[in-house]
């Protein structure tokens, strides 16, 4: 099955996921242990009036920058209780819960979400409607820019096996230096693919094996922070790798 395949099948159980029994708490412990190994990076906006800006003239008068101080101040204190600004978060196959939005946000990344169904989306952005969602296939799909995090809940495994090699050297190449990756995926023996009716319309899932998964994963620049079989005796599997920064590169090259 193709992914668009996938998201049209995706588009006719909606409501499996908007029913009121619905597991919300699914999958927020493995973001919150994911979230955990970024770096606590200051904010980008300006805590106070350099004091150069007195120094050089940059300022009309003294009493101008006293101002502009206390007005800095103001702001900082109204928003003290607010996360620092990381960067850019986004959720690869994000459905149509949200439900990991908080928990993103609240670790100071703005939430980007992508998916494949039209319905799923729909829903999304209903709910949502300010933040940044992509209706498209991740395989093809032009990521936009880098990011902080990246995440693939449940979601990976719909990948054609072919395409799953290129994509996760695609979201490392595309994740900011110490950026951290986290999905799930069927942590198999080896590689497979098999399609299942058990939703309802026939679905494609596909694994590379967990010993493939993690080879590229440090092939592509990645350290392996977290592996676990969080559902066993089955085999749901948590991934979490953080990319390395280029200097911890060189470092390395250089001691060989």
């Amino acid at each position: 099955m193709t992914p668009e395949e996938t998201g049209k099948a995706y588009d006719t159980i909606t409501h499996l996921w908007t029913r009121p029994e619905f597991n919300q708490k699914n999958g927020l412990t493995a973001y919150q242990k994911a979230l955990s190994f970024l770096a606590d990076t200051p904010s980008q906006e300006p805590d106070t009036v350099p004091s150069e800006a007195l120094d050089k003239g940059e300022a009309h008068d003294k009493s101008e920058a006293l101002d502009k101080s206390e007005a800095l101040d103001k702001g900082k204190a109204s928003n003290k209780d607010k996360p620092k600004k990381r960067g850019y978060a986004l959720d690869i196959g994000c459905g149509c819960t949200n439900r990991f939005v908080p928990v993103i946000e609240s670790a100071g990344l703005a939430y980007e979400g992508i998916d494949v169904s039209k319905n799923m989306l729909a829903i999304a952005t209903s709910q949502l409607p300010a933040h940044t969602f992509y209706c498209a296939d991740v395989c093809t799909f032009t990521i936009p820019k880098h990011y902080s995090f990246i995440s693939a809940w449940d979601s990976f495994w719909h990948i054609p096996l072919t395409q799953q090699e290129p994509l996760l050297k695609k979201l490392v190449d595309h994740l900011d230096d110490d950026g951290v990756l986290l999905f799930s995926c069927g942590g198999t023996d080896e590689s497979g693919q098999h399609t299942n009716e058990v939703m309802g319309p026939e679905v494609y899932y596909a694994s590379l094996g967990l010993h493939r998964y993690i080879e590229i994963l440090i092939e592509a620049g990645g350290f392996v922070r977290h592996v676990e079989f969080d559902q066993h005796p089955e085999l749901h599997t948590i991934i979490i790798v953080q990319k390395r920064t280029a200097q911890k590169h060189i470092s390395k090259n250089n001691t060989e």
